[in-house]
């Protein structure tokens, strides 16, 4: 599906919907620890408030903006129903698809996410009944304001139905799915593993300064992350403008993404870049020290400006997929603040492990980290590429090149000299 040439302005006060963000997930972490709940449950309850703070504040007003804006199209109702059969057919084939990968392939059969859902079965299957009352609802209204309803899912209602079908859209649709599909499990599942580790070792019961507590705090700001992906990968709802537009179609850009995370990065980083391994930070820093609690500030400040940049993207968070351009939150200073944050947060907390290994293993450590970096770096080319269809991003870009942190350093060490 190829990216409109207008322009995505994103409707909505950033710092509004942000701060919105931050509280969902507050609320659905706090409600989980307080009632104890098991990690499986515990995700879902943190979930499920997250979107419902999200459709409160950000998806009622666009679901207003849509209706009072909608076109009313003058057409026959069985031609309007048979549509959204239509497209209700393609939406079952799609989870029919989800259903068959989540029972083959063992990265699913395997995953915390999908060994809870099954056993939780008892409990899963009025939920999903629910759920799929309110989805044909959904794709009802969806398909009433929407200003082209004959969409990619409408496209793949057709194609099961063995009628005329456009191919870009039907691979558009399956693109998306195995996004959702992998990504989603990949952080619900990290979401069970982060709350266990918050229930067996909160940073609050822990001395402040000391490296259980700094530990603790990171587990926090990682639960956090994790939510509010699980989140984006859910929320990708077009009656609330946060469907996706563009998926990446280079394997390339793939490539980079996926290598980043489970299962391949820590095949790959055990067999060819095991920088991790060897002495730990404790044989050369001094936990209490001056020079501790400088450097757990600094990797933890690198973990806060990652997490910061997931919540700028609110209901938006996806990998892969272009779902309008965010400029607020770190975004407004550099173009990958999440990438940049959580690279130095690598050398940070691996730079003394190179120190303590010695000269020759640890710049080979350092060296295989590097090649880390140059893999994030890559992404990020990737990721431009993609985006730079669209002329929002390429203003954005020029806004950053203008305005951004490095002009402003720019400006500051090498100031324009005044003219005579």
């Amino acid at each position: 599906m190829p990216i409109s040439q207008d322009r995505d302005t994103l409707a909505g006060d950033p710092l509004v919907i942000q701060a919105a963000t931050l509280v969902g997930a507050l609320i659905g972490i706090a409600l989980s620890t307080y009632l104890q709940l098991e990690p499986g449950k515990g995700m879902a309850l943190a979930v499920t408030c997250l979107l419902l703070v999200w459709i409160a504040v950000d998806g009622t007003p666009a679901v207003r903006r849509a209706w009072s804006a909608r076109d009313r199209r003058h057409e026959a109702p069985a031609a309007r129903w048979r549509r959204i059969g239509t497209k209700l057919a393609g939406l079952a084939a799609l989870l029919g698809a989800v259903v068959i990968a989540c029972s083959v392939f063992p990265f699913f059969t395997q995953s915390p996410a999908v060994q809870w859902f099954i056993e939780a079965g008892h409990t899963t299957i009025p939920i999903s009944i629910t759920v799929a009352g309110a989805t044909i609802l959904y794709v009802a209204v969806t398909d009433l304001v929407a200003e082209e309803p004959d969409d990619y899912l409408h496209q793949v209602g057709r194609a099961v139905l063995m009628q005329d079908f456009r191919e870009e859209d039907v691979l558009f649709a399956l693109r998306l799915l195995m996004i959702k599909c992998f990504f989603l499990v990949l952080m619900f599942s990290g979401g069970i593993a982060a709350l266990s580790d918050l229930a067996d070792r909160p940073a609050w019961v822990f001395p402040p300064l000391s490296a259980a507590w700094f530990e603790g705090l990171m587990r926090l700001a990682i639960l956090l992350d994790v939510i509010l992906a699980a989140g984006g990968y859910i929320a990708t709802f077009k009656l609330f403008a946060w469907h996706v537009r563009a998926t990446e179609t280079t394997a390339l850009g793939w490539l980079v993404c996926l290598i980043c995370y489970e299962p391949f990065f820590p095949a790959i980083s055990h067999a060819f870049l095991p920088y991790g391994d060897g002495p730990g930070w404790q044989s050369v820093i001094r936990e209490g020290s001056a020079v501790f609690i400088l450097w757990s500030v600094a990797t933890l400040s690198c973990t806060v400006v990652y997490v910061w940049a997931t919540v700028a993207f609110g209901p938006r968070f996806s990998n892969l997929t272009h779902r309008g351009i965010i400029t607020s939150g770190p975004y407004r200073f550099i173009k990958h603040p999440a990438y940049v944050a959580k690279n130095i947060f690598w050398w940070l907390f691996a730079a003394p492990s190179f120190v303590a290994s010695g000269f020759a293993e640890g710049l080979a450590r350092a060296g295989m980290l590097a090649i880390v970096s140059l893999i994030y770096l890559m992404r990020a080319r990737a990721e431009e590429r993609m985006l730079s269809r669209d002329p929002a991003y390429r203003d954005y870009v020029e806004s950053i090149a203008a305005h951004g942190l490095l002009a402003m350093a720019k400006r500051r060490l090498a100031p324009t000299a005044p003219r005579v």
